[in-house]
């Protein structure tokens, strides 16, 4: 069985590599939108070869192997010298562990397959967000459907009818939230992205679970800008913002291991 996770393992690599694209390449295209040069994004994504972010060369085949060039050039562009980040590694060996365990769990089998598409797009919102504050409406709205219909096919844990109403509570809750935060504060606390992150998940576990992540979401959001604090000496404004989406995902992550694998509670 071990042996047959290989291809699974492999494949999960080069889906890695490709979720690096669609990362990097996404909010340019997007902020390229917005400023009326509108580039298509599966152009964009297709086209030109990969480079490097710093120096803009094309990276050789051989350098672009997933995990073994970056660790083999030591996180460095071979013809710059320029830092390739950490999270393109992460990314790759995030997404073959992915596949790896939904092969292992499902085999070959549309449930896999479901779960993987269900990851694999929650990978590439969760850096997004990390990096560029923003959560792609062609990205969340997808997830919603895709959670929507997990609980039609019988694939989540809830009925459709759960799912339907954790969906549109989710969206609810975090809407309402910005709206008073507005009211108070004159400026809003939450993106757009935020209310169809949490649509998509409460469409995945139903609206009993909305209060379990809000609450998880939260204490790893204050978390981390604790940390921040400590190790950066700077102390957090209440104007400084923060991609809460991250946050979400995490939650959901806990979540989910918590009723498919160690059923902690």
């Amino acid at each position: 069985m071990i042996m047959n996770l290989i291809p699974a393992l492999i494949l999960g690599l080069i889906f890695g590599s490709f979720f690096n694209v669609v990362i990097y390449r996404t909010p340019i295209a997007l902020e390229a939108k917005i400023k009326g040069n509108a580039v298509s994004l599966l152009k964009q994504l297709a086209w030109p070869a990969s480079f490097c972010p710093n120096c803009k060369n094309k990276i050789s085949w051989f350098d672009n192997i997933p995990v073994l060039s970056w660790v083999f050039l030591q996180g460095k562009c071979r013809q710059c010298g320029g830092l390739i980040k950490i999270r393109y590694c992460l990314v790759e060996l995030i997404t073959a562990t992915i596949f790896s365990h939904f092969y292992f769990k499902f085999g070959f089998s549309f449930e896999a397959f479901y779960w993987i598409v269900l990851f694999s797009i929650l990978i590439v919102l969760f850096f997004i967000d990390a990096e560029t504050f923003f959560l792609p409406d062609f990205l969340t709205i997808p997830l919603i459907i895709w959670g929507l219909l997990g609980g039609y096919l019988g694939m989540t844990s809830i009925t459709f009818y759960d799912s339907i109403i954790g969906g549109v509570a989710g969206f609810m809750v975090l809407y309402l939230f910005n709206l008073a935060y507005k009211l108070f504060r004159k400026i809003d606390g939450l993106g757009g992205g935020d209310f169809k992150l949490l649509s998509a998940l409460g469409a995945l576990l139903g609206w009993t679970s909305l209060l379990p992540i809000m609450t998880l979401s939260s204490v790893l959001a204050l978390m981390f800008v604790f940390l921040m604090s400590v190790f950066t000496r700077q102390k957090f404004q209440s104007t400084s913002i923060i991609p809460f989406g991250p946050f979400l995902i995490l939650s959901y992550l806990f979540m989910y291991a918590n009723s498919y694998i160690f059923k902690i509670f």
